[in-house]
Formats: structure tokens, sequence, C-alpha cells
């Protein structure tokens, strides 16, 4: 087990991917990975997906500077780092006019084809990501491309959508894009995927069970482990017993010598702790602390401000949102969204409602924090109140919902079933924009229809608040896009091919005449369900934005979490909707007062800095629009009922 990463880590890999689950700080390790390559005299490219820009901010003191992006898109950075974040909605456009096929873009983008294909072509934005990496790697520009990659989940999704897609589009340029990214991902001397954790139960389960899926499948070298935030690294003394936060660093600690036990036993790969910075990695400075071992060049301004605690009106606020008949939960990866959602309906139970929880991670989060094996689409009955109330517990299946609507709206019962034997409808009803969405809220909307009080929607990890409240309007303008009106209303024979003027055949030879016809089968057989669909859209839109729902920001007390929610908070505004609450959740309780133990009071003080650096992030967050209740971090995770009740009495 190494000890600090700018002393230890080197990798022989041109790609690096890292990968963790959200909230692990995958996005700090990637800046000090790249700071640390570029440091040693590798030219290095640290690369963002999905269009973010907040490796920037870490990797140089002014990133306002005018740096302008070279013609792929790259900034120099400094001599020897560079930066590139990629959008997903130009890849398809910008590998076409790569292949001098830029008039055929510009003419499927301009009629709607180009969206059509993106969306109805499983994994192939993800294939063209990889074929991008693989081209900018065989310039030999860069001695190391560092990629800082997407949660868990969508990094398996990553890594197997060219096998993926290969298997429904094996013609056409598109086919030899997929070739050259298969090569590259399952080449070990080339890719290498290196997991980023914490030293707490759910994300080292999580860390495990990612390491043996993309080893399987689709076969990618890990380059190792790094366990992030450790703090306490050495055992407490025993004075912190008698201390009000000696459980806190005791329970840490422990969960610490856990994780290597386990990483040991099931995960025996190179590994590397990182040490928690009290005052967050906010600045260039910072990575340049965790690169010596975590010596804290703290913040002045943190250490003076006096704590605020939770914000007035929060006690009503709470009650107000618990009076509703749907709660959504919003935040972005890490924040313990699930736990809060689940406390949330713990409270409600007590109070004598009938709940139900659904969640809409595809992670098996919520089933950890309620202490179950699994969950899935039935309702499970998980908790009674002696007040007479009770929780159930869900977890979405896309293909499940997808398959009761089209049951519910096809035509004839014969109809339903050439659709969902269809060779994409199980790719489909999990990949078209908006569908995993629009399943989610149908979800939603088919619970509210029961006899519950309360329906608490713990909404998936997400940069953008308004992801799940517009799923359907996403739909609806597929369903309304032209191209996909042509290819289901009109029968006349080769009517497609005129009307399109030549649009299909060119579409065939980009992805190949089998994904093509595989496609038009598939929508043809959705025609006459639009209606169906429509309304239910409209019924769940008014329904988001009644008085019977209301919305809960969650985040963390720190300054990039609050950030988010603040985009949160701007993004719902923006559309009508008036966030009722904010949860800051894992605050930092005040670890006054001191010992007379040395090595405990060290313990204390990072800590008390860590405490106060979260406040003076509240403190700037304090705004008219939003109520704000903080939630103190538990001793130890979140992995059972009992501890879902902890933290709902909290609320």
């Amino acid at each position: 087990m190494h000890d600090v990463i700018g002393e230890e880590i080197e990798y022989p890999f041109p790609l690096l991917i890292i990968a963790g689950k959200g909230g692990v700080g995958k996005t700090v390790v990637t800046a000090a990975l790249g700071t640390v390559s570029a440091q040693r005299g590798h030219s290095t490219l640290v690369v963002e997906l999905g269009g973010q820009r907040h490796l920037p901010p870490l990797l140089v003191d002014d990133p306002s500077t005018d740096r302008r992006p070279d013609n792929e898109g790259i900034v120099k950075l400094s001599d020897k780092l560079s930066w590139i974040s990629f959008s997903p909605e130009r890849l398809l456009a910008g590998w076409l006019s790569g292949r001098s096929m830029g008039l055929i873009a510009d003419r499927l983008e301009s009629s709607g084809a180009l969206a059509v294909i993106a969306s109805s072509v499983p994994g192939i934005q993800d294939a063209l990501m990889l074929g991008r990496l693989r081209a900018i790697i065989d310039t030999g520009r860069f001695d190391r491309v560092i990629v800082d990659g997407p949660a868990s989940g969508r990094a398996r999704e990553l890594l197997r959508a060219p096998g993926l897609l290969a298997e429904v589009a094996s013609e056409g340029p598109i086919a030899s894009q997929v070739a050259q990214a298969i090569d590259l991902i399952t080449n070990p001397d080339r890719t290498a995927v290196l997991l980023v954790t914490l030293p707490e139960e759910t994300p080292v389960n999580e860390t495990i069970e990612t390491a043996f899926d993309i080893e399987d499948d689709p076969g990618v070298a890990l380059a190792g482990v790094v366990v992030n935030r450790v703090f306490p690294a050495e055992p407490p003394p025993k004075a912190a017993a008698n201390h009000p936060q000696g459980e806190v660093l005791t329970t840490r600690h422990a969960a610490l010598m856990a994780a290597h036990q386990r990483f040991d036993e099931e995960l025996p790969i190179p590994r590397i702790a990182v040490p928690e910075r009290a005052g967050g990695v906010v600045h260039p400075s910072h990575v340049v602390d965790l690169l010596h071992g975590g010596a804290t060049t703290e913040d002045a301004h943190a250490a003076s401000v006096q704590p605020e605690g939770t914000g007035p009106g929060a006690a009503e606020a709470r009650d107000a949102v618990l009076g509703r008949r749907i709660v959504i939960t919003v935040g972005t990866g890490g924040v313990g969204k699930t736990t809060v959602g689940a406390a949330l309906a713990h409270r409600a139970a007590d109070e004598g409602k009938k709940v139900a929880l659904v969640t809409i991670d595809p992670a098996r989060r919520l089933a950890d924090a309620l202490g179950l094996d699994a969950l899935d689409d039935d309702l499970r009955l998980v908790y009674e109140s002696p007040s007479g109330g009770s929780f159930h517990a869900t977890m979405l299946e896309t293909a499940s919902t997808f398959q009761r609507i089209v049951r519910r709206y096809a035509e004839t019962t014969e109809k339903a079933d050439h659709l969902l034997s269809s060779p994409l409808s199980t790719q489909l009803s999990n990949s078209l924009t908006g569908m995993t969405e629009y399943m989610a809220v149908e979800r939603l909307f088919e619970l509210a229809m029961k006899d519950f009080d309360l329906v608490v929607v713990d909404t998936p990890p997400s940069a953008d608040a308004l992801a799940f409240l517009d799923a359907p309007a996403l739909l609806a303008r597929l369903l309304d896009n032209r191209i996909y009106r042509l290819l289901v209303h009109d029968g006349r024979k080769n009517v497609v091919s005129r009307a399109l003027g030549g649009l299909v055949t060119q579409l065939v030879s980009i992805v190949g005449g089998k994904v093509v016809a595989d496609a038009v089968a598939f929508f043809k057989a959705f025609g006459g369900m639009e209606a169906g669909f429509r309304q239910r859209a409209d019924d769940i839109y008014a329904l988001l934005r009644s008085d019977d729902t209301a919305f809960v920001v969650v985040t963390a007390p720190t300054e990039a979490s609050l950030e988010n929610a603040e985009v949160f908070v701007e993004q719902l505004l923006e559309t009508g909707v008036s966030p009722d609450l904010t949860i800051a959740n894992r605050c930092t309780p005040d670890p006054s007062p001191s010992s007379r133990t040395k090595s405990l009071d060290a313990m204390l003080e990072h800590l008390r800095i860590r405490h106060a650096y979260e406040q003076a992030s509240l403190a700037t967050f304090r705004r008219q629009d939003t109520t704000v209740l903080t939630l103190d971090e538990l001793p130890g995770t979140v992995a059972s009922l009992a501890a879902v009740k902890d933290l709902s009495e909290q609320l």
C-alpha cells in the first residue's frame, strides 16, 4: 500500500481512465495525476466528458486566462499539460466531418436525422468518444492521456459500448471505428482503469463489483485503486473514547482498516491511500498539497468563520415538504441523496403516513442503505412504524416499465409482442433520448395513483436538475421529429427514401444497413402509440409542477458541491419550480472541546478546520429562495434501517 499519490504512482499506459462512485473525488485524482505526469516531463492530456469544465481550476492558477483551443479542441495549459472536454452532441458530427462527410453531417443535423442516430444507435456516442481518444493517442502528440471518467455504472457502459455497437453495426465506416475502439481498450499495454473509492463500506462494495465487471467484460486492465480522503490514517488514542467526537474518529479508522482488509483479500492490485485535506480541494495549490502527503495549506478565512447551523425556517420547510404527495430529491453524485431520500421516507412513516420510496439510480445504493440484499421493480415493505405508518421501496427497472407501457398503449397484443421482440427493443428502451427519464416519471405516476400518502423519488446523480423534470418533453420532441414521423406514419413503398431525399441511404453508408433496418422496424412498430405517450406525458408534466410535488436539493457542505446546488436551484427557478428545501448532508459537528492528548488534539484540529471550512462554504450559499437544513455526518456508513432512522431523527 502506498501513501502519497505524487511519489508512488507511475503507469506505462498511454490511456488511463479514472472511474469510481459519484462523489469519491475522481476529478481531484485526475488533476493530481495530470499534474504529476506533467511535472515528470510527460506530455499529458487530461480529458473531461459531457462538456464539463471542472478540471482547469484545479490545474492552473487563473483558468479564466484566454487560452484558445486548437483545431482539435485541445487547450494548452502549460508546456507539458493540456486539456479537452468532449461534448457528446458534437461527436458524431465531428466524426463525419473528419471523414470528408461534412455536407452529409450538415444535412443530417438540419433534418433532425443526426439526433435520431445519436439516440437510436446504442453505444454510438461512447464508441465515438473512445475512437476519438484512439486517434489522439495515435498522433503521438501526448505521452499520457488521462480521462476523468463517469461514475462506476456509466464507466461500465462506456467501456462496453464498442462491443454493444459491434453487435448491431457490423458494416459501414462505423464498424471500423468500433473495431479500433475495442482494440484500444482491450489492449493492456495501451489502456487501464484506475478506480477511486472512499474508505467506506458502500463505495468499497461498488469498487470491487466494478473491478470484476470491467475485467470480465469487456476485459480492460486495472491499474489499481486509489483510496481517497483517508482520515484518520492512524488509530485514535484511548483518550478519544471520552471525547464527543471520539466515536467518529474511531469508526472512520475502523472503516479504513476494513477497506484495506477487503482489498487485500478480494482485489489484490496496487493501492494508493490519499489523505483528506480538511479544507477541501478547490485550487491548484490544494492539489499540490495532495502530492506532498496532504500537508495542510489550509484557507485562513475558514478558521475564522463562526458556525451558522441550520437556516431559519428549516423545520417549517421540512414539515411542508413531508405534507406533499410527492417529494423529488435531486443532486450530484456522492452527496448522500439516496440516504436522505430514505430518511425522509422513514420520517414520514413515523408520522403515520404510507410511503413509497423509488430509486431511479441503477446502482444498488438504496438496497445498501437499507441493509437489503437487493431491490427490484416490485414494491417491498421495508418498515412499519408504531404510529401505523410504513414505507415500501422499489428500484426502477427501465425494461419492465417500458414493457408495461407498450402493452398499455399498443393497439393489439400482437403489435405489442412484435415491438417487444425487436432486436433493438431492450437497447433502445435504455438508450433512447429521454426514455430512461420518461420511464422514471411514468413509474412515479403509477405509484402516485396508488393509495400512498407520499411518494419519495431518488433521482439518478446528475449535473442537470432538469433531466428528470424535462423527461416528458424530451421524449415528445423525439416523437415530433419529422424523420421519426416519416418512418412511422408513411406506409407507401420506398416513400421514406424519397421523402428524406436519400437520407436513409446516407444513414446506411454510416452505420450499416442492419442498424437502419432494425431501427426502421422498431419505430414502425411504435407507430400508433404516440397519443397515449403524449397524453401521459402531459399528465406527468402537470403533476410535477403542481402544489402536490416538492423538490429537495441535496448537497454536501463543500464549496464544489454547493456550487452545483446553486446551479440546481437556478435551473429549477428558471422553469418556474421553486425548490422547497436544500439539505446540506454530512456536515462535520463542531469538535470542541479540546483534549489533553497531543495526538487526539491533532485529529480534532483536522475536524475543526473541516467544520469551519464547511460553515464558510454554507455561509456563502445562504439565499432567500431556498431554506437550508443541515444534517450531521453519522459516525459510520448508512447501511441499515437503524442508521436510516438515526438520520431521519435529525430531520
